[in-house]
């Protein structure tokens, strides 16, 4: 499938390149004070290169991704950029969808293009869900915020002073083991153990660090932490049921995010569902503000 030619872009269209050089430089109270449309076209381009499909395709300034229906990210259309003919740009990212064996997807935030885009896609009877949140925050004010925990190396366990019980250890590493799969895939995949081999791939399509509170050979909770830019990326914070309340979430993020100082990074994303209070009360505690939104477009019943 060819992809289609990009036209000229409108008045206040976010060029790719000046989104590639932001990303190494824009802190995160930089972001969240930026016009909305700059500021959604930096976060939607690191959350796409933070968490990358298998199969990707440009079709003029849209990127069209499928990952064997493995989250909708991966499984999307991002409208990054202008094309042509908007029309004919949903009706290759319908054929590619219907290629790849997955349900058309548009992902629609302040920064796609056109800016009519919403409307074209109710008229084919699209219709958004899940309103997202994209947060930023400065990578020390969140370590700051996360207060008494001593400070991580690749391992390490802690103790009194709050942070966890005795006998867990937290561990950062380079790649997830399955013991990491085990506890994300439990708390958040969809699928069986095809998808979740699927989900692996795409984890590991990009430098990341891969944080878990481990009891034994058990992993209670997780988090992971792209790497992009000077950017680090918030993705698969979670906690076994059994395990809430006990501030394994907060020890895991902490630990990716101290690491990751390390490596370089500056400030952090993430994103979290409009709708789920407990996450944001946490994510507003370490001082995470929201500097941009998106929806996930799809036809009822797809």
């Amino acid at each position: 499938m060819s992809g289609g030619s990009a036209g000229a872009a409108g008045a206040g269209a976010v060029e790719p390149a000046s989104v590639a050089a932001a990303s190494a430089s824009a802190g995160a109270g930089a972001v969240a004070a930026m016009d909305p449309r700059a500021a959604a076209a930096l976060l939607d381009d690191l959350a796409d290169r933070g968490w990358p499909a298998e199969h990707r395709e440009r079709h003029g300034g849209w990127i069209l991704r499928a990952a064997g229906g493995v989250t909708k990210r991966a499984n999307s259309a991002l409208p990054a950029g202008p094309v042509d003919d908007p029309a004919a740009a949903l009706d290759h990212a319908e054929a590619f969808a219907r290629d790849h064996g997955i349900a058309a997807c548009v992902q629609v935030s302040p920064a796609s293009e056109p800016a009519d885009l919403a409307a074209l896609l109710a008229a084919r009877v699209y219709a958004p869900a899940a309103r997202t949140l994209v947060q930023v925050q400065d990578a020390t004010a969140v370590v700051d915020a996360l207060g008494a925990a001593d400070a991580l190396g690749a391992s390490a366990a802690l103790g009194a002073g709050g942070a966890l019980d005795p006998g867990l250890v937290v561990t950062v590493d380079d790649a997830p083991d399955d013991a990491w799969l085990d506890a994300w895939w439990s708390v958040d995949g969809r699928g069986g153990s095809a998808e979740r081999e699927v989900a692996r791939r795409i984890l590991v399509r990009g430098p990341a660090l891969y944080a878990a509170v481990r009891a034994g050979d058990r992993v209670l909770a997780t988090a992971r932490l792209a790497l992009v830019d000077g950017w680090g990326g918030l993705f698969a914070v979670a906690t076994r049921p059994e395990a809430r309340r006990r501030g394994l979430s907060r020890a895991a993020m902490g630990a990716a995010v101290r690491v990751g100082l390390d490596r370089g990074i500056t400030a952090l994303w993430l994103q979290v569902v409009e709708e789920n209070a407990g996450a944001r009360a946490l994510y507003a505690r370490l001082g995470f503000t929201t500097a941009s939104r998106y929806e996930y477009w799809t036809r009822p019943g797809a």
